[in-house]
């Protein structure tokens, strides 16, 4: 099978059924088919481990008031120093979500990874995301109450929204939508530091390292992996997006919910050079152990990394559990009069959900409520979401992919939209 590329407006497009074709250093793309990737089971030469190697060491490591001296010591254990080599462009990838300053990672350690960074000696280091797609108004306002502009320009590092850079396009991949955009910096730069804050989610579980290159795609792509099949198609992304060093913000960790949940303290840096076992220690620390996380175990299956905690060398603090509130319970807990059927809910339409209730407050009329392509809504409950679309002609429903918060939320109160 052939493979060959083209560029079209701000996109670099490959088009191809079985090689991946990878943007190189200098800008151009390189047409030459590459090997295919790696079977299931079998790591990349660039993440394979070896006993315990760095790869598979996990650091985690305390954090108090100087937040660029743990982060360093962090780097130390996790065997992340000298990664970085002279000159090298680094991006820096943390989870800026422009929903809620509670729910991302913090500016302070964001910044401390970009000082480190520059005394590791990198040429140029760029913080990049793509939020949410909320629009532009809101994106700049949660920036600019996070002060993120004004402290990266003071240590001279610039701030690239993914949504207005360059996207290198992916055609006719395994998991994936037939197309998705991934932001070029990420692709081609020297080494992608990823850093999500520790929280837990409605459909992975938990969403950290591995689901954090989310963020890299174009806009209407981070829907569309819903459409697919969020867990494969995340770990396809993961196959396409190289990741050398990643740390888990677990100063704080959100629990009840990915966004508006509550902030429990924890006080540690997580850190490794292998995404899934910094994931897999992270997600250990808020009582998921080893194979109890679904996404994980499929990455560590497509050769990703390691997911097994007892297979893995934990460096500096022990490994604690502490068990934190996972969004269903949160609903059950503060809803228990509340009937929901979400047999194959993605984690948009949940979201929609709890968007919705926390509206509504105490004027929720509603009792049941229906979700998910693998539900049978009961005759009287409200049907969100276009998986249900056959049942709307005998349920008052609320309609979209993902469905609107605030429609949800006067569907809730006994208001609701036509079709």
């Amino acid at each position: 099978m052939r493979s060959h590329s083209r560029r079209v407006g701000h996109h670099c497009v490959t088009e191809s059924l079985s090689h991946c074709v990878t943007p190189a250093a200098t800008g151009l793309l390189n047409t030459e088919p590459q090997p295919p990737n790696p079977a299931p089971g079998h790591l990349r030469q660039d993440t394979h481990m070896k006993g315990f190697t760095d790869m598979s060491r996990v650091s985690i490591s305390k954090v108090g008031t100087d937040v660029d001296a743990a982060f360093a010591l962090a780097m130390e254990r996790a065997g992340c120093v000298g990664v970085i080599k002279a000159g090298n462009r680094v991006v820096i990838k943390p989870n800026w979500n422009a929903c809620a300053i509670a729910g991302s990672t913090k500016l302070a350690v964001v910044v401390a990874a970009c000082r480190w960074a520059q005394a590791q000696g990198a040429g140029e280091v760029i913080v990049g995301e793509g939020p949410v797609p909320v629009g532009r108004e809101k994106i700049e306002s949660y920036l600019a109450a996070m002060g993120a502009h004004a402290a990266l320009a003071a240590i001279g590092v610039r701030f690239v929204l993914f949504d207005d850079a360059e996207h290198v396009l992916f055609r006719d991949r395994e998991n994936l939508p037939p197309e998705i955009g991934i932001a070029k910096l990420a692709l081609e730069c020297d080494v992608l530091i990823n850093i999500p804050i520790l929280k837990v989610h409605s459909c992975c579980l938990t969403t950290l390292c591995v689901k954090n290159l989310k963020g890299c795609l174009r806009p209407p792509d981070k829907m569309a992996f819903h459409r697919v099949g969020l867990l494969p198609a995340v770990v396809a992304l993961n196959r396409l997006v190289p990741s050398q060093i990643n740390v888990v913000d677990a100063i704080e960790a959100m629990e009840g919910d990915h966004n508006r949940g509550r902030l429990v303290p924890l006080g540690l840096l997580i850190a490794s050079r292998d995404r899934v076992a910094a994931d897999a220690v992270a997600s250990a620390l808020i009582g998921l152990p080893s194979g109890k996380v679904p996404l994980l175990k499929m990455a560590a299956e497509a050769g990703l990394g390691e997911h097994r905690v007892e297979k893995l060398e934990i460096a500096g603090e022990p490994l604690v559990p502490q068990r934190l509130e996972f969004p269903q319970d949160s609903l059950k807990r503060h809803y228990p009069d509340l009937d929901i059927q979400d047999d194959g809910a993605c984690s948009a339409c949940q979201a929609a959900l709890m968007d919705g209730l926390y509206v509504a407050g105490g004027n929720r009329k509603v009792k049941k409520v229906a979700m998910g392509a693998k539900s049978k809504p009961a005759e009287d409950a409200l049907v969100l979401g276009k998986c249900l679309s056959k049942h709307f002609a005998t349920h008052a429903h609320v309609p979209g992919c993902p469905p609107d918060g605030t429609a949800v939320a006067c569907a809730l109160q006994g208001c609701v939209p036509e079709a």
